[in-house]
């Protein structure tokens, strides 16, 4: 509790500090520097995690994470940290953020400069065009672009049903999908205030190859993600292995539903 406590004055008095230091950036033409910032705020939360919290995460499979942008990741989404660690490995990461996160003071006029990409999690035909005009800006930057499907934070052992921006990002830009699988949330779960010291990973999986139809891809990419993150909170948990369960949150279901598909062989 008391190494908690103690990161958690940290990370908010140094994620305030860095906030206020970007507002004074973003009169900087060029978004650059901005993100260079996120870039060394994200690296110093995760030291913070490890020396002060106790949060020891690995990163897995870092030869299937494209050297170079663009590229497209597609992300389990446990915890506010998943973003931090990536942006930690990844300098110049694109994110593909609810619009709700652009109205709020100072975040959202650093989003906004940082050209993340925003989107209505409702969907749409409209907000497909939005997410896909705001991706091909990052595109075109050369950046990696990383977008949550499930569109929610969920807890370990949850899964939501995913979304197919991921599927018109995959055949608009013509890119292959990393997916990313994680056990973070056994150490800091979703938005909670108490964190948990231990041992976690972020797993790069190999890419999810170019030309698949809807159907075949949202498939693959739902049963890889959901698979190895089921194997990664055992391995780190101490569990059996259990597949994931389905929750609605973005309908209001807060606890544990049914499996989504019968109950996969452990690994």
């Amino acid at each position: 509790m008391i190494r908690s406590l103690a990161f958690n004055l940290f990370f908010y008095g140094f994620t305030i500090v860095t906030a206020i230091v970007g507002i004074i950036l973003v009169p900087i033409p060029t978004p650059v520097v901005l993100r260079g910032l996120l870039h060394y705020w994200a690296k110093g939360v995760v030291w913070a995690a490890q020396v002060i919290g106790g949060m020891k995460v690995e990163f897995r499979g870092r030869e299937n994470l494209p050297a170079r942008g663009p590229a497209l990741l597609a992300n389990k989404h446990h915890s506010e940290s998943d973003g931090i660690y990536l942006a930690a490995i990844i300098p110049g990461i694109a994110f593909v953020a609810m619009k709700e996160l652009f109205h709020y003071p100072l975040i959202g006029t650093i989003l906004y400069r940082l050209q993340m990409i925003r989107v209505d999690t409702c969907g749409g035909g409209r907000e497909r065009e939005n997410l896909s005009e705001f991706a091909q800006r990052a595109y075109d930057s050369g950046r990696h672009i990383a977008i949550y499907p499930e569109g929610n934070l969920m807890a370990p052992g949850e899964r939501e049903r995913y979304r197919s921006g991921i599927y018109y990002l995959y055949r608009d830009l013509g890119l292959p999908v990393t997916p990313v699988a994680t056990s973070l949330g056994l150490l800091w779960n979703r938005r909670d205030w108490r964190k948990h010291a231990g041992r976690a990973a972020i797993e790069f999986l190999p890419a999810i190859e170019t030309g698949l139809d809807k159907q075949t891809f949202m498939r693959r990419l739902e049963e890889t993600i959901e698979s190895n993150s089921d194997r990664l909170i055992a391995e780190f948990s101490g569990r059996t292995y259990t597949p994931s369960q389905l929750v609605l949150r973005s309908q209001g279901q807060t606890g544990i539903g049914q499996p989504v598909t019968a109950p996969r062989a452990a690994p």
